[in-house]
């Protein structure tokens, strides 16, 4: 980690436990949640790729590729200080001085920088106690990575149907972000010798051995070019760096994430898809959400989702997945519709009122800026991690947020589930 990395996190560190003013009493009191989050900041995952495509060199990062960054890890480690702190004060019975095992379920995709991430989280929000994340051992596991294991299903030609209805011809697609291609072949692409041949292929769709959709033209590459100048953005590069001296700000960043919203929207956003590799993730969350409820007994689960806190970690696909199979859809400050930043967290907390035994969950999506990442400014009241709530039909604003019926949220989220994956054993760590 470098020095600046270092400081940083000392920085941190300090003002951990100040960052969350306390709240006006509430009538909800939250006893459990559940939640879903990407890792922090890294590198591109092949640098050498991107080179090839565009004939330029790309600046290195001070991880190797795909790792999670020192300012990522710091990064997480504030958050996690900062997501804990907010859901203890709205009721929520996890202590962060070194509680027992009890109160708490840490679960990672067993990928390095997500593991990486895990840790971050659990040292911010349990300091000094050396909480690990459990994840399965192995390259890939069935939660998280499913489609790799070649145990999702989807069927291809309904996949391509559902992503072309979006789409719409080639040539539509083309005249439809000529813009944003002609922005990132002005930006990235190499002047002087042949580069960026893939921005001139048509638009289309294939699939990877494992099932997951990719685009085809100029979405293949330039879905991995916009999100790597994100995450140059975010990692505090310097300006000069991030997209060649072209990422000055977060509004031209945005711009150059044109593809890779493009890749969301037109790819991972397909109900086929997103029901056969996320039905599996999707059960074990209204396990854990159900738990302890009326509804427990059709969502049988493992015993250490019963828990106050459970806490998954995973991939922007992963998040991606129920996102669709929620039908939800946010656009937070700084990104592209449904864009899933580094750290960006889907969660799931149960209130209850007093009275009353009825159920209300409140789904969120929220993350931070591209500012607060790449400033690591302080998260609390005043400076909050931007979100954005499910509302629909029979929920209510509140002052904890937009509630939901319990009954709600389970038969939405229930509605494309499939059997994919459901023989495996998901939970063992050996």
């Amino acid at each position: 980690m470098k020095l600046k990395s270092q400081m940083q996190l000392a920085g941190l560190l300090i003002s951990l436990f100040a960052t969350v003013q306390p709240a006006l009493a509430s009538s909800w009191t939250l006893d459990k949640v559940v939640s879903l989050t990407r890792h922090g900041v890294r590198p591109q995952t092949n640098t050498d790729k991107l080179n090839k495509a565009t004939n330029l060199n790309w600046p290195s990062f001070d991880v190797a590729d795909g790792n999670l960054t020192g300012h990522g890890y710091a990064g997480m480690l504030q958050q996690g200080a900062y997501m804990l702190a907010q859901w203890q004060e709205q009721g929520l019975k996890v202590s962060n001085h070194c509680p027992s095992e009890d109160q708490f379920f840490l679960w990672s995709s067993p990928s390095p920088r997500i593991k990486a991430t895990g840790k971050a989280i659990a040292d911010g929000m349990f300091p000094g106690c050396g909480v690990m994340p459990l994840s399965v051992s192995g390259e890939n596991g069935p939660l998280f990575e499913l489609y790799d294991l070649g145990e999702a299903h989807p069927d291809k030609n309904v996949m391509k149907k559902q992503i072309m209805e979006r789409m719409g011809t080639p040539e539509q697609a083309a005249a439809h972000y000529k813009e944003s291609v002609d922005l990132l072949r002005n930006t990235v692409c190499a002047k002087d010798k042949p580069s960026c041949e893939f921005l001139d292929k048509p638009w289309g769709v294939k699939f990877k051995e494992s099932g997951k959709p990719q685009l085809k033209g100029p979405g293949e590459f330039g879905a991995t070019i916009g999100e790597t100048i994100r995450l140059q953005y975010s990692d505090n590069m310097p300006i000069a760096d991030v997209a060649f001296g072209h990422g000055v700000d977060a509004k031209s960043v945005k711009a150059l994430m044109a593809m890779h919203a493009a890749q969301y929207h037109l790819a991972l956003d397909t109900p086929e898809f997103a029901a056969h590799s996320g039905s599996l993730l999707m059960r074990q969350i209204l396990s854990a959400l159900t738990a302890g409820t009326h509804l427990a007994k059709q969502w049988p689960g493992d015993a250490r989702l019963e828990r106050p806190l459970v806490m998954l970690l995973g991939h922007d696909t992963n998040i991606a997945e129920i996102q669709t199979m929620l039908g939800l859809e946010w656009e937070l400050p700084d990104y592209p519709a449904n864009d899933i930043p580094p750290g960006a967290t889907l969660s799931f907390a149960r209130f209850h009122k007093a009275g009353s035994d009825k159920e209300f969950v409140r789904v969120r999506f929220e993350a931070r800026t591209l500012d607060q990442w790449r400033s690591l400014s302080p998260l609390n009241d005043q400076q909050p991690l931007p979100h954005q709530d499910l509302n629909v039909a029979g929920c209510e604003s509140t002052d904890v947020g937009v509630l939901c019926p319990l009954d709600t949220v389970v038969k939405r989220a229930s509605q494309l589930l499939v059997k994919d994956g459901l023989q495996l054993a998901l939970f063992q760590t050996k």
